[in-house]
């Protein structure tokens, strides 16, 4: 299951794994400033012209529109509900909710909120509504608590002024408030249906610029454009979300015209010879992993865990992703780095540590020398989203090679989820991927550490060792580059010999767009915001 897609990439050549670094720039265009206020993204006034009806396929159904109880919410709520700060097309924080903030000590930022901001309902948005929303997300068992980790309080100074104290100093933590996981709503509505917030009849409250009408859980949902939002009427006047059941059927209708765009492609490749839509594509950091859980039978002997990295071939398994993906070998896409050193440096570090490039021999030589020479037997969850399964079953016929056989239990993504981010001892060794919610090396820690053992967690591999806590610490505790290196430089190599996870590919960011339409400043960020605000009709 992908949980999240992002920012630049990273190519991979034959000879040394040398990775290229490149800005997260794809075909992106700087977006034009709305009416109402400096720095939402293409705004209403960008264009005259207006769009009755934008048609949009999802290939999964949705329960709620709560994302502390469905990740999947930010398909919906990204349109509808807006952060304190949002992404840029490159990565970069830009205003939104709020108009400026300021880092006041090493562990203090304070946001300082835009004036005349109303909810649907016409209450005027408050730090109240702020901080409520915000700590929302961040209570226990939540399913994006894991970008809270860090957060000591959040509280509402004055009625337009929000601070928010962590617990220690963290240099990744500017990034957070423009996250998908950071939506804010109306306390008062949300405090007045708390048993059946974000449920079909009850829905959410913001301020956003398009209005949540309705959702069905198998259907589909509406929006209609929100005549009030403070950055002006937004020129598309409906958006008809369809739900269906795989992305072929969806594809199918996206060829015969019944759907104009599909914002999250799982197979890029089947889609498009599918649909015939030429998709529209930039590179992403969205990784795919093989997170093995240290604490279960098998997966709990480090050379068993070397012969799985060995025994993956990534070429396999990225055809049966669908391609748009190149191949690489640790956990953090490389090219992350690109914020806290040069080029040379990160590939001078990728020569130094083992990269376990695809090697029967050597995998065999691995499960020779754990404890289980004559491989094990293990059941793997599965979720039944999009190619997840195809990859799934690659996964197994290149562990069966070494010993490893794995029975698969596929099971519905939300299922699935509970699973991955519940209890700990209970996550199975599993594919997954994402992650990439920031433009910083540190955005792969929640897969990582005691933190993220907890609920609401993505530590697949239930993997916290006090040394690696130690490095995910330092590595957010100063802003200094060359010391945020030094401190990541150690924990790729402690990563590579320790092997929790396998670093399998980092895929594109795809979408499928009718030619009646154009995305300009289409780019690997458009999930944490309004995207639609960007779409055009086509000249």
């Amino acid at each position: 299951m992908k949980i999240r897609v992002t920012a630049a990439l990273a190519a991979a050549t034959a000879a040394g794994l040398a990775f290229t670094l490149t800005a997260c720039s794809g075909t992106a265009a700087a977006p034009a400033e709305a009416a109402g206020g400096a720095g939402a993204s293409s705004g209403a006034s960008a264009s005259s012209a207006t769009i009755p009806l934008l048609r949009v396929g999802l290939d999964f159904d949705l329960s709620s529109l709560d994302e502390t109880k469905n990740i999947s919410a930010n398909n919906i709520d990204g349109l509808s509900l807006e952060t304190l700060v949002k992404f840029g097309p490159q990565g970069q924080v830009e205003p939104d909710l709020a108009t400026s903030w300021d880092q006041t000590g090493p562990v203090t930022y304070v946001y300082h909120l835009r004036q005349g901001v109303k909810f649907w309902d016409g209450h005027p948005l408050t730090a109240t509504d702020v901080a409520y929303s915000l700590n929302y997300d961040r209570a226990a068992g939540s399913d994006v608590a894991f970008a809270f980790t860090g957060v000591k309080s959040i509280t509402a100074t004055d009625p337009s002024t929000v601070t928010v104290t962590l617990t220690a100093p963290d240099a990744s933590w500017k990034f957070v408030p423009a996250e998908e996981n950071a939506y804010i709503f109306e306390k008062q509505f949300q405090q007045a249906h708390a048993s059946t917030f974000g449920q079909p009849g009850t829905l959410v409250m913001g301020s956003g610029p398009w209005v949540i009408d309705s959702l069905d859980p198998t259907k589909g949902a509406q929006v209609t454009a929100n005549p009030h939002w403070w950055g002006g009427k937004a020129q598309i006047q409906r958006i008809a979300f369809t739900f269906y059941s795989s992305e072929t059927s969806e594809a199918l209708t996206f060829r015969a015209g019944e759907i104009d765009l599909d914002p999250g492609i799982s197979s890029p490749k089947s889609f498009a010879a599918t649909s015939g839509a030429k998709l529209l594509s930039t590179p992403g950091c969205s990784n795919g992993f093989f997170g093995m859980n240290t604490t279960q039978p098998g997966w709990n002997d480090v050379h068993v865990r070397r012969a799985v990295a060995y025994a993956l071939n990534r070429p396999d398994i990225i055809a049966a992703y669908g391609g748009y993906a190149t191949p690489i070998y640790t956990l953090t896409p490389p090219q992350l780095l690109a914020s806290v050193a040069s080029k040379s440096q990160v590939n001078g570090l990728l020569n130094s540590i083992p990269l376990y490039q695809y090697n029967l021999t050597k995998a065999k030589q691995e499960m020779a020398q754990s404890a289980y020479p004559q491989g094990f037997s293990a059941t793997m969850d599965i979720d039944n989203y999009g190619t997840d399964p195809d990859v799934d079953q690659v996964i197994a016929a290149e562990l069966a090679k070494i010993g490893i056989k794995l029975q698969l239990k596929e099971l519905n993504v939300t299922v699935w989820q509970g699973i991955e981010n519940g209890p700990a001892a209970k996550r199975s060794t599993a594919f997954g991927g994402g992650g990439c919610f920031q433009p910083d090396p540190n955005t792969y820690s929640d897969f990582l550490g005691s933190k993220n053992l907890q609920a609401g967690g993505w530590n697949f591999s239930d993997y916290a060792p006090a040394a690696v806590d130690t490095l995910l610490a330092q590595g957010v505790a100063t802003s200094n580059q060359a010391q945020r290196f030094a401190v990541y430089s150690k924990l790729f190599q402690r990563l590579q010999e320790d092997e929790p996870y396998v670093g399998l590919f980092v895929s594109d960011t795809t979408a499928a767009l009718s030619g009646k339409f154009t995305w300009p400043d289409f780019n690997p960020w458009f999930w944490d915001g309004a995207y639609a605000l960007g779409i055009r009709p086509a000249s």
